[in-house]
């Protein structure tokens, strides 16, 4: 990897992470070729992918981003060449750094009041570079939360012994719930129906009620015999519960009663994944 090219830019304004900031390589002032500076007059927010002019938009980029003051709603963006954010950071003096693939661009959003500073140091990477990267950057896995609505003020029924209940989901990219109204649904869900995990991995879970009447409890049932276990009882409203494992097999079933009559009745459901031997590995610490 070649020697970083360091960028500091000011402005009088705080960065509004949407608007291309117009800066060219001939606007800045330059020192020992690697040191360069220069002050944004006007509206301004996105870096584009050649860094001002400084390196090619289709080579993959490791930037670290810095800035003045600390307010935790100032914010740096990874987004691709079709707007997605890859990644976001809170800005702080302190520099962090991340990848831009070809094409990526920078999104910098700052809420200092005024006048604030940027520091970003660009090195164009290698392949060596690149898979060295990839290689300490795990996978990550996606949050999940999902929310069952009662429209038509219907208690939630576990009908233990019943066909197993699988809501028909729908993500909603605004809020990035899955969520289902349904108002008739009933028996117990199997965990599958929650979770997109190959078969092998369990879960943690958690369950909360709205609009309840401080009566919310979650069962965890046996797939084979249906005999359950009240892993909650009487979950105060809004209020979320105890995190419960449930293996890859088992089925939840989903217990409460509105607390007005025809009001509407809300439980959601939040989910991770338990590696194989994690859950196992941790009540053998607890337990010595």
């Amino acid at each position: 990897m070649a020697e970083p090219i360091k960028i500091r830019l000011t402005t009088d304004l705080d960065l509004d992470g949407t608007t291309p900031i117009t800066l060219t390589r001939d606007a800045l002032t330059v020192e020992g070729q690697r040191h360069y500076t220069g002050h944004i007059a006007g509206s301004a927010g996105i870096v584009g992918a050649d860094i001002l002019g400084l390196f090619a938009p289709e080579a993959p980029k490791v930037l670290g981003i810095a800035a003045s003051g600390h307010n935790p709603r100032s914010v740096a963006r990874i987004i691709d060449s079709g707007g997605l954010i890859r990644e976001e950071l809170s800005l702080n003096p302190r520099p962090q750094y991340v990848l831009l693939d070809g094409k990526d661009r920078l999104a910098i959003l700052t809420r200092n009041g005024g006048r604030c500073l940027i520091d970003l140091v660009v090195n164009e990477a290698s392949e060596s570079d690149h898979m060295q990267w990839a290689l300490t950057r795990p996978a990550a896995a996606n949050r999940i939360r999902l929310r069952i609505i009662r429209s038509a003020g219907a208690a939630f029924v576990p009908n233990l012994t019943g066909t197993p209940w699988i809501p028909n989901f729908i993500w909603d990219p605004s809020t990035h719930i899955l969520h289902v109204t349904d108002d008739v649904g009933s028996g117990p869900i199997p965990l599958s129906a929650l979770c997109p995990y190959p078969r092998q991995f369990g879960c943690f879970l958690a369950v909360r009620y709205a609009g309840s009447n401080n009566d919310g409890k979650l069962h965890v049932v046996d797939a084979t015999t249906r005999r359950a276990w009240m892993a909650q009882p009487n979950n105060v409203d809004v209020r979320w519960s105890a995190v419960q494992y449930v293996s890859h097999d088992d089925h939840i079933a989903l217990e409460a009663t509105p607390f007005a009559v025809g009001e509407k009745l809300i439980c959601d459901i939040e989910v991770v994944r338990v590696e194989p031997g994690d859950r196992l590995r941790g009540r053998y610490a607890n337990s010595q």
